[in-house]
């Protein structure tokens, strides 16, 4: 159920999660946003495992509906920053490689230094 927190409707709110606004958070924001877009169906198309049929019309049509559905679910999922600077972005599988180009690699050092810190 979304909540409304002036402007921004955060859904992710209910599960205890904020809007994407960090590096530090895109892990979990990363793994919650995965399961939403999942359980609405969009998450096939986020990841490019259901690409946009070019020569198919009706089936094309009907990607471009899911993306539009998709990106714009994104956007509610991140802090108002993040949509302003990736509100150019309308495909979502694009906006999701920027966002995980952006944070995943920083998210993957932090895991391997905190590996590191625990075995000492």
């Amino acid at each position: 159920m979304p909540i409304n927190t002036g402007n921004e409707v955060n859904i992710l709110a209910s599960l205890g999660i904020n809007p994407l606004s960090k590096a530090a958070d895109y892990r979990e924001w990363r793994l919650a946003v995965i399961d939403i877009l999942a359980e609405k169906g969009n998450w096939p198309l986020v990841s490019s495992t259901f690409t946009r049929q070019e020569n198919d019309t009706t089936k094309a049509a009907q990607w471009d509906e899911k993306a539009g559905k998709a990106r714009g679910m994104i956007g509610q999922l991140m802090d108002s920053a993040h949509r302003e600077l990736d509100a150019e972005d309308r495909n979502p599988t694009s906006l999701w490689n920027k966002l995980e180009k952006q944070y995943a690699r920083k998210d993957q050092a932090r895991i391997w230094f905190l590996k590191g810190s625990y075995q000492r």
